[in-house]
């Protein structure tokens, strides 16, 4: 049977435009590595993130100096082997204390000695509820990676440093970092290999609050950091010192959309598995929210998954220049994990997402529309 060479001709022009196309989308999305201390909102970042097409989740580094302990990694791994399939995603255990804590090691941590991770509660809303998502842990599709077998050994900066050379050598592009909790694992990358600053495109951090009040209960006289900057604040001023290429997202930006019944009530209504599963989580955390309801519709936003959404650029920010900044940290409780102002510029390339586009009502902000867009599938 002949076979028309024009068909042939037409057909082999449509695979080729359709495979050009498709190489063209991937080189698109953006090659991410999420840096993550495990407290719930970073859970439901890593959830948006690994759901969002504009984004190429290449590895997950891991700490347990926040909101968490270490061994809910177990967590992690379940959520990307369920929704990146068979790409047995890098999960890298890094520090598990901070480099403000000169108490564990005096040789090579950072100095004062300021353990500010052990301030943070065990009980409820604390570490433990992290560590088993408010006990919704067991109704994740569970992987068969265990942990440790999903973690590239135990060398923390090792295993970084490759994983960002691998994302290079596969991707061609350089990785950028979000940065959801403690700088503690980026900034014992940079002490082991200096000059990986320059690979990395990009690192946005989820931190620092700079004119609003910061949000540190545990320490009630310390109304100004944020805890991110104040569980290690030797990390973050190692990070402003460095020549990175800064995006900080402040509690000035993330608290300007907090939640509120609208948005509860279009997040109840997704019949996808992780769009329920985000709502039971959020409906619990709101159920047993430390200062009743309204102080949870007042104060409790999702601060990490909004810096998910100023990474996707899709029109939540507006992000200005700022390099006259400081970090405090001389070992005053009440006193370190602020921003100042400073006469001496920073060397990173420091910017600030400081207006978040909010619409009336603010359940229709743009955040919240791909948030539940993204959740709203399976």
């Amino acid at each position: 049977m002949k076979i028309n060479a024009n068909i042939v001709s037409i057909v082999l022009f449509i695979f080729i435009g359709f495979s050009i196309a498709n190489d063209e989308h991937q080189k698109k999305r953006i090659p991410v590595i999420l840096d993550v201390d495990g407290d719930t909102d970073d859970f439901l970042a890593i959830l948006y993130a690994l759901k969002s097409k504009e984004l190429d989740i290449r590895g997950i580094t891991y700490q347990g100096d926040g909101w968490s302990h270490a061994a809910s990694a177990q967590n992690i791994v379940d959520i990307v082997d369920d929704i990146y399939s068979n790409k047995n995603l890098p999960v890298i255990l890094g520090s598990d204390y901070p480099l403000c804590g000169s108490n564990k090691n005096p040789d090579t941590l950072g100095t004062p000695s300021c353990s500010y991770q052990t301030s943070a509660p065990e009980g409820t809303n604390g570490k433990r509820d992290s560590d088993l998502l408010h006990g919704l842990n067991r109704q994740l599709r569970l992987s068969t990676r265990l942990w440790y077998d999903a973690i590239k050994g135990f060398n923390l900066t090792e295993d970084f440093a490759d994983l960002i050379d691998s994302t290079i050598e596969q991707t061609g592009q350089k990785p950028t970092i979000i940065l959801t909790g403690p700088a503690t694992n980026v900034a014992l990358l940079l002490r082991a290999f200096p000059t990986y600053s320059k690979k990395i495109d990009k690192i946005f951090w989820m931190g620092g609050a700079l004119d609003v009040p910061g949000n540190v209960f545990i320490e009630p006289n310390n109304t100004r950091a944020e805890f991110n900057i104040f569980f290690d604040c030797i990390a973050a001023q190692e990070l402003l010192a460095s020549d990175l290429d800064l995006i900080l997202i402040p509690l000035d930006f993330t608290s300007k959309t907090p939640l509120n019944l609208a948005f509860f009530d279009k997040l109840s209504k997704l019949n996808s598995f992780y769009g329920m599963f985000v709502y039971k989580l959020l409906s619990i955390i709101r159920a047993t929210w430390f200062g009743g309801e309204s102080d949870f519709l007042t104060h409790y936003s999702l601060w990490d998954p909004k810096a998910i959404a100023v990474v996707k650029d899709i029109g939540v920010a507006k992000i200005v220049s700022n390099r006259s900044l400081a970090i405090t940290c001389n070992g005053n409780p009440n006193y370190d994990g602020q921003f100042v102002i400073s006469s001496n510029l920073t060397k990173s390339n420091f910017k600030i997402a400081i207006d978040a586009v909010v619409s009336n009502p603010i359940e229709d902000s743009p955040f919240f529309q791909d948030f539940l867009n993204v959740f709203n599938y399976d």
